[in-house]
């Protein structure tokens, strides 16, 4: 085998080492980012599912209550529209009664009316009632929703503090030690007039994103 083989072997090995190495690096990319995205939409889903689950049958109940003041009203409507002709036909009946010597029917008759009269007033009552359960209901559900929260934040917490350790003592902690024990392992930490240190403080600061990146801003705001 001539040199140039094996220099061209040998570059093909190394290229084929980069590009592993460069598939590795993609996939924890991914692997990091499909985390942290499954994360959030885990801890958002469990909080919404909770507070679903606990408002459910008060819902139910709001809209059976919608329902009713609908159907209320629809019959005040209607029962106010014909009142007025109601009255006099029932009047007249009750007259005509009088006339015919039979005071109970036509007592009976008006005190019909009276009780047609009456249906409106005690559908509004009815209405009242569903108003004032409703405001209950939605009073509840403010409770509720503070309960869930609460008790879905305590949750949150040891997530995120496992987030943060993850990244900034683990992984950038962890990073920065070993820049240095990697300059120290090939002694590369020394520094004279034809070469300097390995690591400089540029390495450091590079293994996070500049301050005009939005990972530098939501840290700012975080940490600032």
């Amino acid at each position: 085998m001539t040199n140039t083989a094996v220099v061209s072997d040998n570059a093909i090995a190394e290229m084929q080492s980069e590009d592993a190495q460069q598939t590795l690096t993609e996939s924890m990319v991914g692997d990091i980012t499909t985390l942290f995205d499954r994360t959030l939409e885990q801890l958002i889903a469990l909080r919404d599912s909770a507070y679903e689950s606990a408002i459910k049958e008060l819902d139910q109940e709001t809209e059976a209550l919608a329902k009713e003041y609908g159907q209320l009203e629809e019959g005040i409507r209607a029962i106010e529209a014909v009142l007025p002709s109601k009255r006099r036909v029932t009047q007249h009946a009750a007259d005509e009664l009088l006339l015919n010597g039979a005071k109970q029917d036509a007592a009976n008759k008006l005190a019909e009316l009276a009780e047609f009269e009456r249906k409106p007033v005690a559908m509004r009552e009815r209405q009242k009632e569903c108003i004032a359960r409703l405001e209950a209901i939605a009073n509840e559900k403010r409770t509720i929703a503070k309960q869930m929260f609460e008790n879905w934040y305590t949750k949150v917490r040891p997530v995120i503090r496992a987030a943060e350790r993850g990244l900034l003592i683990t992984l950038l902690q962890g990073l920065e030690e070993s820049l240095y024990q990697y300059q120290a392992t090939t002694g590369m930490g020394k520094s004279d007039n034809k070469h300097r240190p390995l690591v400089h403080q540029g390495h450091i600061t590079g293994l996070t994103a500049d301050g005009r990146s939005a990972e530098w801003a939501a840290g700012h705001k975080w940490y600032g």
